[in-house]
């Protein structure tokens, strides 16, 4: 069981809390410990949107300016390392709320 909550897995993407690495397509995916911290938080709920509040609190670690652009920053510097990849981007803009990590399609 411990070892299935140390693995995040979702789609082509992989996340392994113990040693911190990403890999997506099985390639590996060189990310901050910032930019790490985002990512783990979005897909250990795929599918639920965050607001840049949440998230801010919750990566920061500490209330920040509501009129800082920095989570869209991190964001897009996840998706420049991980959609030349995996094309279809995993982490959704919902507009004016925040963000999410996409669930997968089901297979048919």
């Amino acid at each position: 069981m411990g070892e299935r909550q140390n693995l995040l897995s979702v789609g082509l993407l992989k996340l392994d809390r113990i040693t911190r690495e990403v890999t997506c397509n099985q390639q590996v995916v060189e990310l901050t410990t910032r930019e790490f911290n985002l990512l783990e938080y979005l897909m250990r709920s795929p599918g639920r949107v965050f607001t840049r509040t949440q998230i801010l609190e919750h990566v920061w670690g500490y209330d920040f300016n509501p009129n800082t652009n920095v989570v869209d920053v991190c964001i897009q510097r996840i998706r420049k390392k991980i959609d030349p990849i995996d094309e279809a981007s995993s982490i959704e803009s919902i507009r004016g709320v925040g963000y999410r990590f996409r669930k997968p399609e089901p297979k048919s």
